[in-house]
């Protein structure tokens, strides 16, 4: 994908429609015990994308179709093993992901029915949801030895690591996927860098490797994950895994976010978010530069020269979003702003 210097504004056109978010934490494996830690996160987050959240331990939730088909998001934080739904909990789930719901896996997430051509325990008991997912993590080993500090590069432009440092160093617990299952066609957005693994080597499966991605769906629906999240820290100081996370729900719930009006650079956008248009002021004189209109994925859905300013962007031909501006060939450097 060609990157575009210059400043990156982002913006949401909004969907005035409620929105709901699921916040689960059933285990029968392994308990990171972040269960309290993250749905109190989700919860401040949810206030601020104007959303509401309600938790599940139990997978009470998913007994009834039509209750689970009113919730927009249901996010997987440090879901483990593979007893967590009876049959028909299963079915209710799969229809809602057939229906449109979206789906957010947080770390364990991927540790949790793991995928029949995985190694280890509790494999093959239901496919449908690590395929969904995108992985299963590796066993034996799973993981780096405790919770070292390594980078991550951003792949791509996503909403969710519009407002990460790119490289991102970060200590975690960082999964291996080689003897697990990974879905290859999973759009990574998060990579880290070469890992040691618990014997003290860089083995095979410490490659750079795929640590955050998304899919979207042939029935529109969206699909998040993210192999971070395993300390309880994460949930309750690290600001950027914060940022990440409701960055990533609000890309999953198609834009409602607290963006507003943002000036940088001597550039303006006003009407952020978006109904309808957004109207960019400039006070240095921009003139006769590209503006680049970039979705959540990081695919450009408009462009046109600027050719003098103040200039609307017209917001109806597309749909309710994160998005990106770009203003090529302006300055030496990147950034996005989000409030």
């Amino acid at each position: 994908m060609r990157q575009h210097s210059g400043l990156l504004l982002l913006l949401a056109f909004t969907n005035t429609s409620a929105q709901r978010i699921l916040h689960f934490t059933k285990t029968s494996g392994f308990d990171h015990q972040t269960r309290g830690v993250s749905y109190t996160l989700f919860q401040s987050i949810a206030t601020e994308l104007g959303a509401t959240v309600d938790d599940d331990a139990t997978a009470a939730s998913f007994t009834d179709l039509d209750g689970l088909l009113e919730y927009d998001v249901i996010v997987f934080s440090n879901t483990s093993g593979a007893d967590l739904f009876d049959l028909q909990q299963r079915s209710n789930f799969e229809a809602f992901v057939a229906q449109g719901g979206r789906v957010l896996g947080i770390h364990a997430a991927s540790d949790t029915y793991r995928h029949s051509t995985a190694n280890g325990n509790n494999t093959g008991v239901w496919d449908f949801y690590p395929e969904l997912i995108g992985a299963s993590v590796q066993e034996n080993p799973n993981h780096v030895d405790g919770t070292p500090q390594y980078s991550m590069d951003h792949i791509g432009l996503h909403a969710s690591t519009a407002n990460l440092p790119d490289p991102w160093v970060k200590n975690e617990e960082y999964y291996y996927w080689e003897g697990g299952y990974y879905r290859p066609d999973n759009m990574e957005v998060l990579r880290v860098e070469e890992t040691v693994g618990p014997n003290g080597q860089v083995n095979s499966y410490d490659a750079a490797r795929p640590m955050s991605w998304y899919r979207e769906l042939p029935t529109g629906n969206r699909i998040f994950y993210t192999a971070l999240g395993h300390s309880t820290e994460n949930y309750t100081t690290d600001m950027l895994f914060r940022t990440h996370l409701s960055d990533a729900l609000a890309w999953l719930l198609d834009g409602t976010t607290a963006v507003q009006d943002q000036t940088a650079n001597g550039l303006t956008v006003l009407q952020n978010p978006a109904d309808g248009s957004v109207t960019i002021h400039s006070d240095i004189g921009y003139s006769n530069s590209l503006l680049i209109l970039m979705d959540a994925t990081g695919r450009i859905v408009h462009r046109e020269r600027i050719v003098a300013f103040p200039m609307v962007v017209n917001m109806h031909p597309f749909p309710p979003g994160l998005y990106t501006l770009a203003f090529e060939g302006l300055l030496n450097r990147h950034f996005a702003i989000m409030h």
